[in-house]
């Protein structure tokens, strides 16, 4: 079982809304459900909004917040796509028109989600984790042993950081991918990101970029949050 806050839009339509999949960051915070602006640029549009609080999530007791140990990149993933897949079963979406999206260790979920499941049409990412061993030598100086959980203790489970990062997968990706990233961000270098765009148009995958000379790990400038709702609308027109 896994908790999601559910926004249907208030539509009209006669067809069926296409669905946003929002993973959180953290990746053992939580969405609490609260007023969100975002989700309601969303939903005045037409979409159907799931905000997924994975196997992982605080807030659900113990058990629930410990089935992520050693499972970041799995779990998670699975419950993303199980929820996109009950949302479908209940007819309640275009199965043809689902995306995922995701910030820093979301948008670590949201890429490994996109090549675990074909129900994914693209990804949309904010300065997402890329490379696990680039984040476990400079994440924030609190999280520096926080991978010892999610994925085990480096020396010995080197394999499972390299299996897990998606630049190691990215043969296994064949969605567009939509990136933003703060050339100030201190927790994941811009240049990850720009050169897993670089590697991805390189195997002919759709994939755009864009990057903000102002913002560090995590977005502040309004106009540059209004900004990513703008090009994340004309992306996903696009495709």
């Amino acid at each position: 079982t896994t908790h999601a806050w559910i926004y249907k839009p208030n539509s009209t339509y006669k067809n069926k809304p296409p669905l946003l999949v929002k993973a959180h960051s953290g990746p053992t915070s939580s969405f609490d459900g609260s007023f969100n602006l975002e989700v309601q640029y969303w939903t005045s549009r037409g979409w159907f909004v799931a905000e997924v609080n994975y196997g992982g999530s605080s807030g659900f007791g113990r058990g629930y917040r410990e089935r992520l140990n050693n499972l970041w990149g799995e779990v998670d993933s699975a419950d993303c796509i199980a929820l996109a897949q009950s949302l479908n079963e209940e007819q309640l979406i275009d199965p043809s028109k689902i995306v995922i999206s995701g910030n820093s260790a979301g948008g670590f979920t949201a890429l490994t989600t996109l090549y675990k499941s074909n129900l994914f049409q693209a990804a949309i990412c904010k300065y997402p984790v890329i490379d696990l061993n680039n984040m476990r030598l400079n994440t924030h100086r609190f999280e520096r042993n926080y991978l010892n959980s999610l994925i085990g203790d480096f020396e010995n489970n080197k394999k499972k950081y390299f299996e897990r990062s998606p630049k190691n997968n990215l043969n296994k990706i064949n969605k567009p991918i939509l990136l933003f990233h703060g050339k100030n961000d201190s927790v994941i270098n811009f240049r990850e990101s720009t050169e897993f765009n670089k590697k991805l148009l390189e195997n002919n995958i759709y994939s755009e970029i864009f990057l903000f000379d102002d913002e560090g790990h995590g977005f502040k400038n309004l106009k540059n949050k209004i900004n990513v709702l703008e090009k994340t609308e004309d992306f996903l027109k696009y495709i």
